[in-house]
């Protein structure tokens, strides 16, 4: 059975924000204490309004876009305004140097980068001395630098509309991200990753963890790789679940943040060590879903939660 069919990430959001509303999406918190809440309502707003920023940039589908930023709101807006608009994201490690990142600009083709003030001189250097189809760069921060091909990603983002305004045929093949190695044997290679390959994998890991529109999920594993994308993002975000999203690991500060919300404390420390077994769990409850959706209106499995 084709558990996804033609639902592409698009029809996922529009369908999470009409399911859950008002409910809780994604909480980020970053390395200063600055938490920031959006429903699911607020983020399908926020990635739309994200998705005709790039449209008004000149984007379309098929484009790459480039992103260089550690965990903050602004990436989950950018990954799947992308993907909104059929254009593909090329998440870049946060921590690799200028060769590396060069490489990864020039090998992908992208003509856009988003990222924060720490990295921009870095980029600023590869943009006078390598060859990139980079033609704009928009910073996450509020003061900019006066230069040329440089606007405020807030800024712009604000200015756009609610609704989405560009909205080309999507299929579930279309590419959603080139992700790329870590280059441990040589150079750093672009894995190609279709929208139905993110929702299968976070609807499967969602199933096999018994995920409930009443969980919590808090990590603090980095965005740009493909653990915190399939494994807790997605999963998250198919089933309806709360999404905690952590800047950078601290024991203090992540402890402290467990003591704060008593699930999370919960989840981390006083579950039981017995396996839940997601297919049987999934079946002991039966998903129910809206008219021409594939969104869960009901929580994905039962039975005791795991630590994730």
């Amino acid at each position: 059975m084709d558990i996804i069919g033609g639902q592409h990430l698009r029809q996922m959001w529009d369908d999470l924000a009409d399911v859950y509303g008002h409910k809780t999406a994604l909480i980020c918190e970053s390395s200063s204490g600055v938490v920031n809440r959006y429903s699911y309502l607020e983020l399908n707003q926020e990635i739309n309004r994200t998705a005709n920023l790039f449209y008004a940039l000149g984007i379309r589908k098929g484009d790459k876009v480039a992103l260089h930023l550690d965990n903050c709101p602004e990436f989950i807006f950018c990954w799947f305004g992308l993907a909104k608009i059929g254009a593909i994201m090329v998440p870049i490690n946060a921590r690799l140097l200028r060769e590396e990142s060069a490489w990864i600009l020039q090998n992908s083709q992208a003509c856009l980068l988003v990222t924060s003030a720490q990295f921009y001189p870095m980029y600023q250097q590869i943009q006078q001395e390598d060859a990139t189809q980079l033609r704009h760069i928009c910073l996450t921060d509020v003061a900019l630098p006066a230069d040329d091909g440089v606007s405020s990603f807030t800024q712009l983002k604000n200015q756009q509309p609610a609704t989405l305004c560009y909205a080309p045929p999507l299929s579930t093949d279309d590419t959603a991200e080139i992700l790329f190695t870590s280059g441990t044997t040589s150079r750093p290679k672009g894995v190609v990753i279709t929208h139905y390959n993110l929702r299968f994998a976070g609807y499967y890991s969602a199933w096999q963890c018994a995920l409930r529109d009443d969980d919590v999920y808090l990590t603090v594993m980095p965005a740009f790789h493909i653990d915190c994308q399939c494994t807790a993002a997605m999963a998250a975000f198919s089933a309806g679940a709360t999404f905690v999203l952590v800047e950078k690991y601290s024991a203090p500060r992540l402890l402290g943040t467990g003591a704060e919300v008593p699930r999370h404390h919960y989840r981390m420390y006083s579950d039981d060590d017995s396996y839940v077994d997601g297919a049987a769990a999934f079946s002991e409850r039966s998903a129910t879903l809206p008219a021409g959706s594939n969104v869960l209106s009901q929580p994905v499995g039962a039975g005791k939660r795991r630590v994730l």
